[in-house]
C-alpha cells in the first residue's frame, strides 16, 4: 500500500518523491515564465529573474530546489531524532503540502527563502546538548537573515531564533550575541556591496519600499478550498494526535516539537505579512505540518485509515492541478 512504501527510507521511496517532482514541479503544474513572475524585491530581480527568462532553465531548477528541500526537511526530522526513526513521510508530506496551490509553482522569492528557512531550522535544532554551538547559533541566524533577504516577510520568523535558543537551553550571553551578528551580517554585506559598487537597485531603501504588511486574500478556487480543508482535517487530527503523546516522547523529540509549533504559531501570524497569495505564505506552513502529520502516519495503527487519509490528500490536491492544467 501506499503508506507502507514512504514508512522507511528507502531507494524506491526516495525515486517516488523524485517523480513526483518532476512530474508536478518540471512537468504539467509549471506555471512560472518570465512575463507572469514580477518582484520588487532585489536580489532576485538581479539574481534570479534573468535566470527565468529561459524556461527549461527555470523548470529545472525549481524542480532541482524541492527535491533538495525535500531532502532537507527529511534529514532534519529524521537525523536530529525528531520521530527517532528512519521515514521517508516528512518528504513526501512536505512536497504534498507546498504543492496544495498550482499557482504557486514556479521559482518565486519565497520559494528560494524557504531552502534558508530549512537551513536555519537544521542548525538550530544540531545545537541542543552541544558544549561548543556557537557555529550552530551564528549559522543559524544567517541562514534566517539570508531567508529575509529573498522574502522580507519572513523577518516575522526572526523570534524563532531566541526561542529555539532559549527552548534547548542555550541562552549564555555569547550565544545572544552571535544570533545578533548573524542576523545583522548579511544585511551589513549587502550595504557594504551596494555602498561600494554603488549599486542602487540593492540599497537598504529598496527594501524598505516593499511591501511587508498585507492581509492575505481568501479569494479561492473550488479546487484550492477541498485541498485546504483535506490538510486542515489531516493537520488537526495529527496534532490532537500529538499534544497527548508528547510526554511520552524523549527530552529532544519533545523540544523538537515544541519549537516546530512555535514555527506553526508564527506562519499563522504570516498571514498578515507579504503579499496577499495564501499560496505563498503556506509554504512555511509545510515545515511545522510535515513533520507533525509524519509522526501520526508513522505512529498510527490502523493502516487502511492511512491509506484512506493519504489517498484523500492526494487526490484533493491532484484534482486542483489537474483542473488548472
Amino acid at each position: 500500500m501506499i503508506v507502507n512504501l514512504f514508512r522507511h527510507t528507502q531507494v524506491l521511496s526516495i525515486v517516488a518523491v523524485f517523480i513526483l517532482c518532476i512530474v508536478t514541479w518540471f512537468g504539467f503544474s509549471f506555471q512560472g515564465s518570465s512575463e507572469l513572475i514580477s518582484t520588487d524585491n532585489p536580489i532576485y530581480s538581479i539574481l534570479i529573474k534573468p535566470l527565468v527568462q529561459y524556461p527549461i532553465l527555470e523548470r529545472m531548477l525549481v524542480c532541482g530546489l524541492i527535491f533538495s528541500q525535500c531532502l532537507i526537511i527529511n534529514v532534519i526530522v529524521v537525523g536530529q531524532r525528531i520521530l527517532s526513526t528512519n521515514t521517508f513521510f516528512p518528504a513526501l508530506f512536505y512536497f504534498l503540502l507546498i504543492s496544495a496551490f498550482p499557482q504557486e509553482i514556479y521559482l518565486s522569492p519565497a520559494l528560494i527563502a524557504i531552502t534558508f528557512v530549512l537551513l536555519s531550522i537544521k542548525e538550530l535544532l544540531g545545537a541542543y546538548l552541544k558544549r561548543e554551538a556557537h557555529l550552530n547559533i551564528l549559522d543559524t541566524a544567517v541562514f534566517l537573515s539570508l531567508a529575509t533577504l529573498f522574502y522580507p516577510p519572513f523577518v516575522i520568523l526572526t523570534p524563532l531564533v531566541w526561542i529555539g535558543m532559549s527552548i534547548f537551553s542555550q541562552v549564555e550571553w555569547r550565544h545572544w550575541a552571535l544570533s545578533i551578528v548573524g542576523i545583522i551580517c548579511p544585511w551589513f554585506i549587502l550595504f557594504t556591496i551596494s555602498t561600494y559598487f554603488e549599486i542602487e537597485a540593492l540599497s537598504v531603501v529598496s527594501f524598505l519600499e516593499i511591501k511587508v504588511f498585507d492581509v492575505v486574500s481568501l479569494n479561492l478556487s473550488y479546487q484550492e478550498i477541498i485541498s485546504l480543508c483535506a490538510i486542515g482535517m489531516i493537520s488537526l487530527l495529527a496534532i490532537f494526535e500529538l499534544a497527548p503523546s508528547l510526554r511520552r516522547k524523549n527530552i529532544k523529540s519533545r523540544k523538537s516539537f515544541v519549537l516546530l509549533l512555535w514555527l506553526l504559531l508564527a506562519s499563522i501570524i504570516s498571514l498578515f505579512f507579504g503579499d496577499k497569495s495564501l499560496g505563498s505564505k503556506f509554504l512555511i506552513c509545510a515545515i511545522p505540518l510535515s513533520a507533525i502529520i509524519s509522526n501520526y502516519f508513522y505512529y498510527h495503527k490502523k493502516e487502511l485509515w492511512l491509506n484512506l487519509l493519504l489517498s484523500a490528500l492526494m487526490i484533493a490536491i491532484g484534482s486542483s492541478h489537474l483542473i488548472s492544467y
